[in-house]
């Protein structure tokens, strides 16, 4: 009897093997969750004074009077060494530096386990990191016996962040250029990695899981343009992105996880969503988190806890910038347009004709809907609305959400090899400007580059947590190539024939039709062809990749929720499908036209190489 009893309680105590970072033991059949968070807000050691209001410094960064034809603008030599020791922001144009705080910058994290298999998740308000800071960290964890592959490491792509890149300093004196990044502050960024998984990892305790998800469209018509059958005033806006790049396809789904204690209590709430964290403009030189402060902010305000976001498809542009948004005040009010004496009494004015002074606008031809006040762009009130709209979404996918075991945590990675064929990252590389080491590079078999360039070596992981499958791609992936195309008659239509593009199409507005009579091959390697401008097209037929079996990413899996964790593991820009990207521009170029991400891509085979080390998997 004894004997059975205490077979009993080793099988209660999970698989007897003593966990990693003062992890507890796991009772068979229970998930554990711990959170944990680390302030990595920079010092502001010195300031600019900006004369022409143009938010970059456009004095000399070794004379601190300024005041000369060269040199116009002065910094505050705070420590006398007559160098601008500038915090650099990272996102949008270089030589951008910081002169206050507006809200800090962060790493969060956390730790979920069950039956023994754990994962960890670290999430940092950067606009990126590099490989090596993230693998320091790992191997300081691997040293006490933690797996290093159960880490995930992503940048949120906040454009409001110290530079933890290297490429907004002064990046253009090709002959001199500066790194934006602070050596000393890159090593504090990798000590919170490690120490984040730590605290979280000896935080554990009992949880219950809970996700949901919801589709930002459907959210509301206040939402989507006009073309995608809402009222915002932006006909590109859809599920509340502003695609800047054709085709106009959008990933809107809002993942959220959440781990709650016995009591009821909350351990951490992580979201998973597209939307790039820039949308205060470059008109700002304040470190912030951008929306994404605000949006934790209001998911902590209702459930306690510690919240954390990972960016999903980021490439090609999934942002709110450049479109509209209903203004939400800092109290989560949403403001709305209201009839005054004039409106009430014009029989014109649908929206308010009839009704009560006071009383809210509606639109004329959706008299269900309240016409709201729009918020201003690039500004601090655009924030906040946009961090209220995602939190608010969050919460409401939790309620509608499902209670979810955590058995089978996995992961599967493979290592892949990213062919450097961008010009001015050969041109950069080399000189320091980042903390990937290009002396590292591998020229081998393993690197297969068009152009007989060298590879950075980095990964792409297949990761299991109960029903939730995820994607780890290193940069910033266009939504198509993880979820697939539209499904209706326009994108039917629109793929494969330039004819029917242009300003009145849903997918395709910014077409040149002076290209319809080429085969897109012909633009591939050119900047025009004749009268076409080949900056302002894109494949046709349009497709993921050359091979027509190749599936999106997110066919790999089979789960029931499904995501792609972008930025992760290391950052190396944007992820197009190569049949639609322009071997000619580059960051040297004078203009891209609709090609932008291409010019800070390393190269057009990047999603070849992810695609296939995903199949591989299988």
């Amino acid at each position: 009897m004894g004997g059975r009893w205490l077979i009993a309680l080793a099988l209660l105590a999970g698989c007897g093997e003593k966990l990693p970072l003062d992890m507890p033991s796991m009772r068979r059949g229970v998930t554990y969750a711990g959170a944990a968070r680390i302030d990595l807000t920079p010092e502001i050691r010195e300031t600019f004074t900006d004369l022409n209001g143009n938010h970059s410094f456009d004095g000399c960064l070794d004379n601190p009077a300024g005041g000369t034809e060269d040199c116009p603008e002065p910094f505050d030599d705070a420590d006398g060494d007559g160098w601008f020791d500038a915090t650099w922001i990272g996102g949008f144009g270089p030589l951008r530096p910081a002169n206050e705080v507006h809200d800090p910058v962060e790493a969060r994290a956390f730790v979920v386990g069950q039956d023994g298999e754990y994962l960890a998740f670290v999430a940092l308000d950067f606009v990126g990191l590099g490989s090596p800071r993230i693998h320091a960290a790992k191997a300081a964890l691997e040293a006490d016996g933690f797996d290093p592959d159960r880490l995930l490491v992503a940048s949120s792509h906040n454009h409001q962040g110290p530079d933890t890149m290297g490429l907004w300093g002064d990046p253009y004196d090709f002959g001199d250029p500066v790194s934006g990044m602070d050596p000393d502050f890159q090593e504090r960024v990798t000590a919170a990695i490690e120490q984040s998984v730590r605290e979280a990892s000896s935080a554990m305790e009992p949880v219950d899981l809970r996700v949901g998800r919801v589709h930002m469209r459907d959210r509301s018509p206040l939402f989507n343009g006009p073309v995608f059958g809402g009222v915002n005033p932006d006909q590109r806006m859809h599920g509340m992105i502003h695609d800047g790049r054709d085709p106009v396809v959008v990933s809107d789904q809002l993942l959220v996880l959440q781990g709650k204690r016995e009591d009821g209590s909350t351990v951490f709430t992580w979201t998973n969503w597209s939307g790039h964290p820039e949308v205060r403009g470059s008109d700002n030189n304040a470190i912030s988190s951008d929306w994404v402060g605000v949006s934790r902010e209001v998911i902590e305000a209702e459930y306690g806890g510690i919240a954390l976001h990972f960016p999903e498809c980021l490439g090609g542009m999934q942002s709110a910038l450049g479109g509209d948004l209903p203004l939400v005040a800092e109290d989560g009010t949403h403001v709305i347009e209201t009839c005054d004496a004039a409106a009430i009494a014009d029989a014109a004015d649908v929206g308010c004709f009839g009704k009560s002074e006071g009383d809210p606008r509606t639109f004329a031809d959706r008299p269900e809907l309240t016409v709201p006040v729009w918020a201003e762009r690039n500004s601090w009130d655009f924030v906040t609305s946009h961090g209220w709209h995602i939190g608010e979404a969050a919460i409401a996918a939790l309620e509608a959400g499902e209670d979810i075991d955590a058995s089978g945590i996995s992961v599967q990675g493979a290592p892949i090899y990213v062919p450097i064929d961008n010009i001015a990252y050969q041109l950069l590389g080399p000189q320091g400007m980042f903390d990937l080491d290009f002396d590292d590079a591998i020229d081998d078999d393993r690197c297969d580059s068009p152009e007989g360039n060298p590879c950075i070596e980095t990964h792409t992981y297949r990761v299991k947590l109960g029903p939730i499958g995820l994607i780890t791609v290193p940069g910033e992936l266009l939504p198509e190539l993880a979820w697939g195309f539209p499904e209706d008659s326009a994108w039917a239509a629109e793929s494969v024939d330039p004819g029917v593009r242009g300003p009145s199409s849903t997918y395709f507005p910014q077409h040149d039709a002076d290209c319809d009579p080429l085969e897109y091959a012909e633009c591939t390697d050119d900047i025009s062809v004749g009268d076409c401008n080949c900056l302002s097209v894109h494949a046709w037929p349009y497709t993921l990749s050359y091979d027509p079996a190749v599936p999106p990413l997110l066919d790999h899996l089979d789960t029931e929720y499904r995501a792609i964790l972008g930025m992760t593991d290391n950052y190396m820009s944007y992820i197009i499908p190569e049949p639609d990207f322009n071997w000619q521009v580059s960051l040297l170029s004078s203009d891209d036209g609709d090609h932008y991400e291409d010019t800070v891509s390393p190269s057009g085979k990047f999603a070849t190489v992810i695609q296939e080390a995903q199949a591989a998997m299988e």
